[in-house]
């Protein structure tokens, strides 16, 4: 698992929200990633279901569906946007439908903050992992290590913590990341189509005023 392409993609998706959101430009935005990506895991864990011992219901949520696009109702068209515009719905690429498989989506959602986090960090980007590294680690712990080791990355970031901390931090946060998504159950190729695939719909995003 080479992380390098990962990064440079990452970068050019972070480099089109700035253009399309100056007020980000010349400060820390490392705050509101690393919030946005304890959101994430939080929705990651929701489709994993796993932790809801009180329900009878603790499969993950990782059928992959087909049903109509409801950004656009199966139109094809960006919502709110006239067809002669021809600007296609973002969600769903103009196709008028979604393939979803929402556990998934939401590793790779995460995967998303943490490349961005990294690249604000200036980490090297030549990170190479054994994505079928087994451990004895739990699904719970591996979770919880994450919100951990992003909430310590947030409070070093405001304490004046030196660049070779917070690059130290990172790593251990990008190496419980990998396990956690090989707990999952996903592949390391399952995960690289569908980070990339979710990009093209970030950038989408940007160019139709999501």
């Amino acid at each position: 698992m080479n992380l390098t392409k990962l990064f440079e993609t990452q970068a050019a998706l972070d480099k089109h929200i700035m253009q399309e959101h100056p007020e980000l430009r010349g400060q820390n935005n490392l705050d509101w990633k690393l919030l946005a990506l304890q959101v994430e895991l939080g929705e990651c864990a929701n489709e994993w279901r796993g932790f809801k011992k009180w329900s009878k219901d603790q499969e993950p949520r990782t059928c992959v569906s087909i049903e109509a696009c409801r950004n656009c109702g199966g139109t094809g068209n960006a919502f709110g946007v006239p067809e002669e515009a021809g600007i296609g719905c973002w969600d769903c690429n103009g196709t008028g439908e979604i393939t979803k498989n929402p556990f998934l989506e939401e590793y790779v959602d995460c995967l998303h903050f943490i490349l961005s986090v990294g690249l604000d960090l200036q980490v090297q980007h030549d990170y190479i992992f054994d994505f079928n590294r087994d451990d004895e680690e739990s699904i719970i712990d591996l979770f919880a290590e994450c919100y951990a080791f992003a909430g310590d990355l947030y409070w070093n970031s405001k304490n004046g913590s030196t660049i070779t901390e917070s690059q130290n931090d990172y790593q251990t946060l990008l190496f419980h990341f990998n396990h956690l998504g090989r707990k999952l159950g996903f592949t390391w190729e399952e995960v690289e189509e569908a980070y990339y695939a979710k990009n093209k719909v970030n950038h989408d995003r940007q160019e139709s005023g999501y």
